[in-house]
């Protein structure tokens, strides 16, 4: 397989999985924020929820990942703590000097977590599990 379609693949089924964990993760979100949670104190919510669910999909069904459980997991929470940590700084980023709306601040948030996610999954959390075989 070609490395476009390779990547493709991954970016296909990335997508897809993320589409479940921010239907899951939005759902918190707006739910706590319905219920007159900060901004803050939500998005930690929703990204709590969506952790697990990520890492299960990304690992068994985005990357197809065949490495070593426990470094995968440590891996992923670091990753994990990096975007969080970038997608706080872009929710603060988003209310305080772009002054959105909180709802919209939280999807602008999303987007820089996703990408910077994505990238850190492919290419630091799953490389090595992911060397043997490529995407079908």
């Amino acid at each position: 397989m070609s490395r476009w379609k390779s990547e493709s693949a991954y970016l296909g089924r990335y997508a897809g999985s993320g589409a479940l964990n921010t239907v899951a993760g939005f759902a918190v979100i707006f739910a706590l924020t319905g219920l007159s949670f900060s901004p803050y104190l939500a998005n930690v919510g929703g990204y709590l929820t969506g952790f697990v669910l990520g890492f299960v999909v990304s690992r068994k069904f985005v990357f197809r990942s065949n490495g070593h459980f426990v470094a995968e997991s440590v891996r992923y929470l670091l990753a994990f703590l990096c975007c969080f940590a970038l997608n706080l700084a872009a929710l603060k980023f988003a209310l305080d000097w772009l002054q959105m709306a909180a709802l919209l601040a939280q999807l602008f948030a999303a987007v820089v977590y996703t990408g910077a996610m994505y990238a850190l999954t492919r290419w630091f959390v799953f490389a090595a599990g992911i060397k043997a075989h490529s995407p079908e």
